[in-house]
């Protein structure tokens, strides 16, 4: 008994998986009745194919913050390391030929070594902000993007059910209407036929029922799954208007982050090289010390009355060319040439504005 049961189910599914497959042919290469038109899913399908192309859009997001998310963790930790390492040290020879550190600043301990860091830098502090924020970007972010995708893929599995009852749904309204095309026809015939085809007739009828019976429950079905569809699809479409808010969040979480890593390195930071914008500000030991790598690229040496001058010139513009060009060094981009008081070094071209104020563009930092 168990083994026929198995076996009319399967027959079951065998049927309506050949039936779904027949109509969907006969629809898509137009067989069959010409009259007949197919139920129309129209406002589930172009939803849902408005929601996937979001999908594509919100993963590309999804993969992205995932990356910051994770170079930003990388940064935290790598600085936390490599800020708690030491600074290299500068030696000089003493007497008896022993060689000591010299301390250029705040030191610890007796070897005279200080922290990259420095003495006021917190390395459990960017700890904490590191785990923090990855933290935040999780379950702010993350999580729901994460949630609405689960939503999505559960509305994709129930269009393709979906889409199996829209065929059925068509297979047997073409069923219904073949058997009472019949029923028509053997009423009509019914003077010839008599007795013999009241009995068809009747056979046919109670198969026409019991027909219209099933159509009956598979559009009730069909309808029940289609308002079930278009219910989430427009839940998941409204939700799409916070993605903008959820970039924010990450800029925001990012933002907060980075301003308190930067608090918890302390206050003791080396400012940054400044661009140099005129001869008298520049250190003139550093000067000398450009000067002399300069000069081994073949570029002449400063003048003794301090009226040479540090330019950058791009090689790419062919202009102004350099003393360094003219002695074949096509690598330097730096030259040194003397002018005037109040001259510009690139020809007749006042290096001051009638306001007073310098009008070269500064020199890029070393």
């Amino acid at each position: 008994r168990v083994e026929k049961v198995r076996e009319k189910s399967k027959s079951v599914n065998m049927g309506a998986g050949w039936r779904r497959f027949s109509e969907q042919t006969r629809q898509k290469w137009g067989f069959g009745d010409k009259d007949f038109h197919p139920t129309t899913n129209t406002r589930n399908e172009l939803m849902l194919k408005e929601a996937t192309e979001f999908a594509v859009h919100l993963r590309r997001v999804e993969k992205d913050i995932r990356a910051v998310k994770v170079a930003t963790e990388g940064l935290l930790v790598t600085s936390k390391v490599v800020l708690t390492s030491s600074l290299p040290r500068i030696f000089e020879e003493t007497g008896g030929g022993k060689v000591v550190p010299v301390a250029i600043g705040p030191v610890c301990g007796q070897s005279g070594s200080a922290p990259i860091g420095g003495l006021d830098f917190s390395p459990e502090e960017l700890a904490r902000i590191s785990k923090e924020t990855g933290s935040k970007i999780e379950t702010e972010v993350l999580a729901p993007m994460e949630r609405w995708m689960n939503a999505f893929s559960l509305v994709q599995n129930r269009m393709t059910k979906l889409e199996a009852l829209r065929l059925e749904v068509d297979s047997r309204r073409r069923t219904v209407a073949k058997l009472g095309k019949r029923v028509d026809v053997q009423r009509a015939q019914l003077p010839q036929t008599r007795a013999r085809g009241e009995y068809d007739m009747e056979n046919t009828i109670k198969v026409l029922q019991h027909k219209e019976a099933k159509l009956s429950a598979c559009r009730q079905s069909y309808k029940e799954h289609e308002a079930l569809v278009f219910h989430q699809l427009t839940n998941l479409i409204k939700d799409t208007v916070w993605l903008k808010s959820y970039v924010s969040a990450v800029l925001r979480v990012e933002s907060e982050a980075f301003s308190v890593a930067n608090v918890a390195l302390g206050s003791m930071k080396a400012a940054l090289p400044s661009s140099v914008s005129r001869s008298e500000d520049v250190d003139p030991i550093q000067m000398s010390g450009m000067i002399d790598s300069l000069s081994n690229d073949g570029i002449p040496a400063a003048r003794s009355d301090g009226m040479s001058r540090l330019n950058y010139k791009s090689r790419d513009t062919g202009l102004h060319s350099s003393p360094a060009k003219k002695n074949g060094n096509k690598d330097s981009m730096y030259t040194i040439e003397a002018s005037s008081e109040g001259r510009d070094m690139r020809g007749d071209i006042p290096a001051f504005t009638n306001s007073g104020e310098y009008a070269r563009p500064p020199v890029s930092a070393w």
